[in-house]
């Protein structure tokens, strides 16, 4: 499989899910940024900001019964348009919080998939790091058996991060100079997909991506200060909301800057309201771009052409794409004004201090598709599938029609079609107007 320009989770997995490219799914990075008429403003995506139902939905939509568990931009999990009783959906560990829909199960299920974040943390080359996320991949394989061993489910999409965690900052598991103790993740891993096999008629083991061992990872924000795009030394205002009330920027900037106080103030706003996210404010006098993800570049109005010209200077570029001359669909708006593609597939990053970084291990574009099941033989392949690929392939797998407007191969020669966004539309407006309850 050849993943999305750039080979980042969110807007990868979300093509795989939908069949579609992210010009129609709205998902561009693990960020939400809108441009004000003086600031860039910033938050985490979450399911809301989804354009295009996904599988699970696609299936509900059709009163089959499905499960989705861990997919990018699925909080909150009741965000999702399922009906009770067809749908379990356990949201992303990028997110406030991990709850699970429908309520009912949450307390059974949580635990499972609400396991520290330590592992990531301390990131995956240190062997305390790797056994933390062993022990958190052994957790969630447990709890995505159970759901699938006791629920009835004619579609499940699942997705492991750990396997992504533990080769950041691993060059050596990457480059197959030392696979022990970092097999031991994959062990895991391969271990569920045995127990697993029993549960389902076909299966298909896809990576958003694949990974790459970088001799050095260029920092993009660095040579943007150099040019005078951006002021490394700004701190981003942050805008906070707690029970309606508006926290000032001024006093998060004082918190923040005294840990003792910061980890205070952040158990308070954790036990007032349990799920808060907040907005990042960044003013354009401050940068005239920002770069929420590695490669992703936003553009203050009217300063395109000199972003444009400041990341060409840059050393080991390959080149500076515009979203809409590769993606298409009515939510470009939402997309990055340009996308840095490196020589080094795909080591570029977000630091600021210095130009290039040591030797790592980072996200590339090439990632694997394997199937296998009483259906796979049933199905045309393609030499090389792109992510949207993969997902009308996953619905065709189902036995459910094909989207209306999919822009994936279609590897079926006789399928109906449904408009599934339409459907899909109608239900999240009803479900506005009955108040937020699941329909």
């Amino acid at each position: 499989m050849r993943s999305t320009i750039p080979p980042w989770t969110p807007l990868a997995w979300n093509s795989i899910a939908s069949g579609v490219n992210p010009g129609k799914h709205g998902v561009f990075s693990f960020h939400k940024v809108r441009k004000l008429e003086d600031k860039f403003v910033t938050r985490l995506i979450t399911g809301h900001d989804v354009k295009y139902p996904r599988i699970h939905e696609m299936a509900a939509l059709l009163g089959l019964n499905a499960i989705a568990v861990n997919l990018p931009a699925s909080y909150p999990p009741e965000s999702s348009v399922c009906r009770p009783g067809k749908c379990i959906v356990v949201n992303d560990w990028a997110a406030p919080s991990i709850r699970v829909y429908p309520k009912e199960l949450e307390e059974k299920y949580v635990h499972y998939f609400a396991s520290s974040l330590e592992g990531l943390k301390l990131k995956g080359s240190s062997p305390s790091a790797i056994e933390s996320i062993a022990k958190r991949a052994q957790l969630f394989s447990e709890g995505v058996f159970n759901l699938l061993a006791n629920h009835d489910w004619d579609v499940a999409f699942l997705i492991f991060s750990e396997t992504d965690w533990v080769m950041h900052d691993n060059p050596e598991f990457v480059a197959g100079e030392k696979l022990l103790p970092t097999a031991k993740v994959f062990n895991i891993v391969d271990e569920f997909i045995r127990r697993s096999s029993n549960l389902a008629d076909n299966i298909v083991v896809v990576s958003d991506h694949g990974f790459n061992v970088c001799p050095y990872m260029i920092n993009i924000p660095y040579f943007l200060e150099k040019e005078g795009v951006i002021d490394i030394t700004f701190d981003e205002g942050i805008e906070l909301k707690v029970m309606g009330i508006r926290i000032p920027p001024k006093l998060i900037k004082f918190i923040k800057r005294r840990r003792r106080l910061a980890v205070l103030a952040h158990r308070i706003v954790g036990a007032v309201r349990k799920d808060f996210m907040h907005d990042r404010h960044v003013p354009y006098s401050k940068a005239k771009a920002i770069m929420p993800d590695a490669g992703i570049i936003y553009c203050a109005p009217g300063c395109e052409d000199e972003v444009l010209t400041a990341l060409r200077k840059i050393p080991d570029i390959k080149e500076v794409i515009r979203s809409n001359d590769i993606y298409w669909g009515p939510y470009l708006h939402d997309a990055p004004d340009f996308i840095v593609v490196p020589n080094n597939d795909y080591c570029v990053s977000v630091g600021k201090d210095r130009p290039k970084t040591q030797r790592c291990a980072a996200h590339h574009r090439d990632g694997i598709m394997i199937a296998w099941g009483k259906d796979v033989d049933k199905l045309s392949w393609k030499n090389v599938f792109e992510p949207w690929d993969v997902g009308t392939y996953l619905i065709a797998l189902a036995g459910m029609p094909i989207p209306k407007n999919a822009d994936g191969f279609i590897p079926v020669k006789e399928y109906e079609t449904f408009n599934y966004l339409v459907k899909w539309r109608i239900a999240k407006k009803a479900r506005r107007i009955a108040g937020g309850k699941s329909l």
